[in-house]
């Protein structure tokens, strides 16, 4: 259950203080069918005040706060979009006005308590061996864990606060994994829905790293001769200073490349006759769907590691310098 905020929508709706205003709804798959019962309250609420409201559901994707899509709806002369799932992102800034709704993943009384105590129990078990705990999640669980001082989890970045032993509160793996990487720490996940504690194993960071550096390893075996650059064209994702970065890199070394810009990037797009992909964009392309696609794809920051003929890897974070 997710806290959708209808009187706040509502309200924002009513001080565009407009006749008929044009308001588009946007949410990820997982809250679209939610949003589309929202959307029939709201439109009641209007009906009883006599009041005209335009209103459409953004069917495409939703991926996050960096996939913003006033550049699509221009044309339609749109005075709001609500936008679910998601915080604003620094570096992600819509011209048409948006209104950010979290939907914070709401809890029974019960659960909360279960849940909390689990935490508490965690840290004070940790705290009596003289480590200090951090606590990071991702926004659904913000107000939540308020108590604890989470570091939330934005898009692609896992910056964590200092500590011994970090605690992921979520659901998947990807976050966790790359925090248990970057920081070089025990990384111990709690998913609140189970209720249940895990831990990334080095094992597993191993196996993750060994497939990426694997894929590295076959560019420096036989070395291409045309590369695909893909920018996307989404706010939160159009890298300009990484993929300029890249386009430099490639003219130094003198490979061959073929500039592509594009806004959601699918295998079904990437059709041309090169060796492989930098995708300038979300890493998750490449670390979670490279299998989808049939011609290798990589992050700039793997990339990178093929020129310097290095294999110490790092994973792709997208940071407010990359724009």
């Amino acid at each position: 259950m997710f806290n959708l905020e209808t009187e706040r929508v509502i309200r924002e709706i009513e001080n565009l203080n407009k006749n008929n205003p044009k308001v588009i709804f946007q949410a990820p798959e997982g809250l679209k069918l939610k949003v589309e019962k929202e959307i029939e309250k709201i439109k009641q609420y209007f009906k009883q005040k006599n009041i005209n409201i335009e209103i459409y559901l953004w069917g495409n994707t939703c991926f996050g706060a960096c996939d913003l899509i006033d550049n699509h709806v221009k044309n339609l002369n749109v005075d709001l979009i609500i936008h679910y799932g998601h915080e604003k992102l620094s570096y992600a800034n819509p011209e048409i006005k948006t209104l950010f709704i979290p939907a914070y993943h709401i809890f029974n009384k019960d659960e909360e308590e279960k849940i909390l105590n689990d935490i508490k129990n965690f840290i004070e078990k940790h705290k009596s061996g003289g480590k200090k705990v951090a606590i990071a999640t991702t926004i659904q669980y913000k107000k939540l864990l308020k108590d604890f001082n989470p570091s939330i989890i934005l898009g692609c970045r896992g910056e964590v606060k200092e500590g011994d032993v970090i605690l992921f509160v979520g659901t998947g793996r990807f976050h966790p994994l790359m925090i248990a990487y970057k920081y070089q720490k025990e990384v111990f996940i709690y998913n609140p829905l189970s209720k249940c504690f895990d831990k990334i194993s080095e094992e597993e960071i191993n196996k993750f790293i060994k497939k990426r550096i694997l894929a590295i390893s076959k560019l420096l075996l036989n070395k291409p001769k045309k590369v695909g650059v893909v920018l996307s064209t989404k706010k939160g994702q159009c890298r300009k200073r990484v993929f300029d970065e890249i386009i430099k890199l490639l003219e130094e070394n003198d490979v061959n490349y073929l500039p592509i810009l594009v806004d959601n990037i699918s295998p079904d797009i990437l059709f041309y006759d090169v060796d492989c992909y930098i995708i300038v964009a979300c890493p998750r392309i490449v670390l979670d769907d490279y299998i989808l696609y049939k011609k290798p794809i990589y992050t700039p920051e793997e990339f990178k590691l093929f020129l310097k003929n290095s294999f110490k890897y790092k994973f792709d974070e997208i940071k407010e310098d990359d724009f």
